[in-house]
């Protein structure tokens, strides 16, 4: 049941499993405890006042001048090739859901979360910490909190985006990353021609080689996108009707500006349950430290009582010699939902975490756009680079290690290409470099790593 409404007075509810979060993660567990015939025994709580849905189209499809993409078309877990876990289906499921609801407080030794709601509580046998990340903020003093400015993080925000967008006449965004990348193709496809504002000498740095960005920023450019790489910002200006009028760059340039968008990272906030064990640098990869069933340790935490999924998840990564990572992905918010549950709900089989790292984004998807952009990699950024094609419209990329291929990547494949790719990066296959470097397209290149 979705619970909108404060309760008339403090009260503590004795639940089996109480989910804190209404993300990808919390939505794809609702969805693996339900299919067990559990679910009578789940509670959600939800700081977002809709219900779980699949957070990537709040830069794609939902920003779309025409037709966008809106709830209820996109809850959990159709992008997974599941229901749309509307309100229905949590009824009929017996799923109790209380939305805009945040926890404040958690008292590990007597199992007890409290939230916002008049003080009240929540018991647990089995607690699942799925809050996600928090988009990382420009601070206030540098006007990172002006009207005009906009982070993309929840429904909310993409709505107040959308909105701002058909008024925007100087957009500027400011990151080279997913958001800023998705943000800038969703303006250029309203022919407003946003500023890129990155630090880095080119877009997806933390990805791409330069060859790679090269296509792409040669592709945004055509379409009206004027990147300033190698920028910092100095501050974002306020106008005399007190909104944004500029970004200030340090040297000295100034970009006009009546819109912002900020996407420079994301961050592991894990307050209340600070008290779980994190990791050694809270930074890097930081959130909650968890094990290959994902269950969370820490002071006067029973063990095997308290998981934590998803994005705010620090886990030992198999693919990489159980390398602890966190993994800031949709495949990985349902992925370690779904394994997450079979542990909790005593699947003797479940046996530890596996998962490719996997990336995707897709741009310039409208009706009428010319050139579609979709690409997908799966593996490790790790070696040797080899690119193979000329971008029209398919681009292959190989990441070669001590003679193997650890890492693969694929512009404009067709399903099975796609799939291809995820054999070769789960295959490491043995690679001559020279043999790969030869191949006229991407098609063969494929079909020598197979």
């Amino acid at each position: 049941r979705a619970d909108s409404a404060p309760s008339a007075m403090a009260t503590r509810i004795a639940k089996k499993i109480v989910v804190v979060g209404g993300g990808n993660s919390a939505g794809y567990f609702a969805r693996a405890v339900v299919a067990a015939g559990r679910g009578a025994d789940l509670t959600m709580i939800s700081a977002e006042d809709v219900l779980p849905y699949e957070r990537p189209a709040l830069t794609k499809a939902f920003l779309n001048e025409t037709g966008p993409a809106r709830l209820p078309g996109f809850h959990t877990s159709v992008g997974g090739g599941g229901e749309r876990q509307n309100q229905e289906w949590y009824d009929a499921n017996g799923v109790e859901v209380h939305l805009g609801t945040r926890v404040v407080a958690w008292d590990a030794a007597s199992k007890t979360v409290t939230t916002d709601r008049d003080g009240a509580s929540f018991g647990y046998e089995k607690l699942i910490v799925a809050v996600g990340c928090t988009a990382l903020k420009l601070p206030a003093s540098m006007g990172g909190d002006l009207p005009g400015v906009h982070y993309v993080r929840d429904h909310a925000d993409a709505l107040a985006l959308y909105d701002a967008m058909s008024k925007a006449r100087a957009p500027v965004v400011i990151g080279g990353g997913y958001i800023g990348l998705e943000a800038a193709a969703a303006f250029a496809a309203r022919g407003a021609e946003p500023a890129v504002v990155m630090m880095e000498p080119h877009v997806m740095a933390r990805l791409w080689t330069p060859e790679i960005a090269a296509h792409y920023e040669a592709l945004y450019e055509s379409k009206g996108c004027v990147f300033h790489r190698n920028a910092k910002v100095s501050s974002i200006a306020r106008g005399e009707d007190g909104r944004v009028a500029s970004v200030e760059l340090e040297g000295g340039a100034s970009l006009p500006a009546d819109l912002v968008v900020v996407g420079v990272g994301a961050g592991a906030v894990t307050a209340p349950f600070g008290a779980l064990d994190t990791t050694p640098d809270a930074k890097n990869p930081g959130g909650i430290l968890v094990d290959a069933t994902f269950a969370a340790s820490g002071v006067n935490v029973e063990p095997k009582s308290v998981y934590a999924i998803g994005d705010i998840a620090a886990f030992p990564l198999a693919y990489d010699n159980d390398k602890t990572v966190r993994m800031e992905h949709v495949a990985h918010a349902r992925a370690s939902a779904a394994h997450c549950a079979r542990h909790v709900l005593g699947d003797a089989d479940a046996g530890p975490y596996r998962y490719t790292p996997y990336f995707y984004s897709r741009v310039f998807e409208q009706a009428d756009s010319t050139r579609k952009v979709a690409w997908a990699f799966y593996g490790l950024q790790r070696g040797e680079v080899v690119c193979v094609g000329d971008f029209a419209p398919k681009l292959a990329a190989f990441w070669v290690d001590e003679g193997a291929c650890v890492g693969a990547m694929l512009e404009s494949g067709t399903p099975d290409e796609v799939k291809a790719v995820q054999a070769i990066a789960e295959g490491r296959p043995s690679v001559d470099v020279e043999k790969l470097r030869a191949c006229a397209t991407a098609e063969a290149a494929l079909a020598l790593l197979a």
